[in-house]
């Protein structure tokens, strides 16, 4: 990848850049803040990426162009050093994750990096490139479950975001993301933030692992053997039961289109007990009766899970 470095800590990569850009000293050297950049383009806030004590104000108004700066994603990965920049950002606070450390202000620093990367991972072109350079391995340390640590909670669900961006499996280069995201155990990780981490991490898990299993060799890989299926299987029975504390209704559609897809496989090896019992009963009685009663499509979606398990639709009300 011609834009990034070979090693993220060379030196000598920083004064070429400069170089390159031909950005002078006493503009790189220059003190401003927020309301100093306001009147900047995107191009000129990109090139300031390079001076670390500006870089924390350019990311926060690069923030403020994404929906207006249609050419914002090519314009980050396509300028010289950028992506490195915003690497940097990522991997600086890597020594505090454990024990957590991390503090709000440098958490929103590094979250504010990542949304760029979600800006580069919604754009088609950019998605292939970030893939290719195999760039979301850098988030994955902060998928990590960090118990009640809000700073690295928020980390959590940027990160979240920026792979459910990827997560784009109906566009030419789906096919390609899947394989990264199976080859790269996105699976397991999404699993443990469904099953350990809170509400709103939980539920972008949820259907990153949706998206994954409606996809016949996402649904492949999850079914590839017995033990890779029930732990999907059992996480999904504790995030049921989490929901009938606090049911959320887009949390719930997701969890019964995993299992909806799941309980395909019967239809290939015949009706599975253990399955069977590993389904929530609390989906088919009146637990989530409210909730459902105006969405209708969801509430087939759980009729033709009932049969599928049951064999049978569900009695009617």
């Amino acid at each position: 990848m011609e834009n990034l470095p070979e090693s993220l800590f060379s030196e000598s990569t920083l004064i070429s850049s400069l170089s390159r850009c031909n950005i002078s000293s006493s503009h790189v050297d220059m003190q401003q803040n927020s309301h100093d950049l306001d009147g900047l383009t995107p191009n000129q806030l990109v090139v300031l990426l390079l001076d670390s004590n500006l870089r924390g104000d350019v990311m926060y108004q690069l923030i403020k162009m994404r929906d207006t700066c249609e050419y914002l994603a090519p314009l980050l990965w396509n300028t010289f050093n950028a992506v490195y920049m915003l690497l940097l950002e990522v991997i600086s606070v890597y020594w505090k994750l454990s024990p957590p450390t991390l503090s709000m202000k440098e958490s929103t620093r590094v979250c504010n990096a990542l949304a760029l990367f979600q800006v580069m991972a919604k754009n088609p072109e950019t998605r292939k490139e970030l893939i290719e350079a195999k760039i979301p391995c850098y988030f994955y340390p902060f998928l990590k479950p960090s118990g009640d640590d809000k700073p690295l909670e928020y980390l959590r669900l940027t990160s979240l975001g920026v792979l459910g961006a990827l997560a784009k499996f109906d566009d030419p280069y789906g096919p390609k993301v899947l394989h990264f995201f199976l080859e790269t155990k996105v699976v397991p990780s999404c699993l443990e933030c469904m099953d350990l981490c809170d509400e709103l991490s939980g539920k972008v898990a949820t259907l990153i692992v949706m998206k994954i299993l409606m996809q016949e060799k996402g649904m492949s890989y999850c079914c590839a053997t017995p033990e890779r299926f029930f732990s999907i299987v059992q996480v999904l029975y504790r995030v049921v039961e989490k929901l009938t504390e606090k049911p959320c209704l887009l949390h719930l559609m997701y969890v019964i289109q995993c299992l909806l897809s799941l309980s395909e496989i019967q239809k290939v090896i015949g009706p599975s007990e253990a399955f069977i019992r590993q389904v929530h009963p609390k989906l088919f009685d009146n637990t989530f009766k409210d909730i459902l009663r105006d969405d209708h499509e969801t509430a087939w979606m759980l009729q033709v899970l009932h049969f599928n398990v049951y064999g049978r639709l569900s009695p009617p009300e």
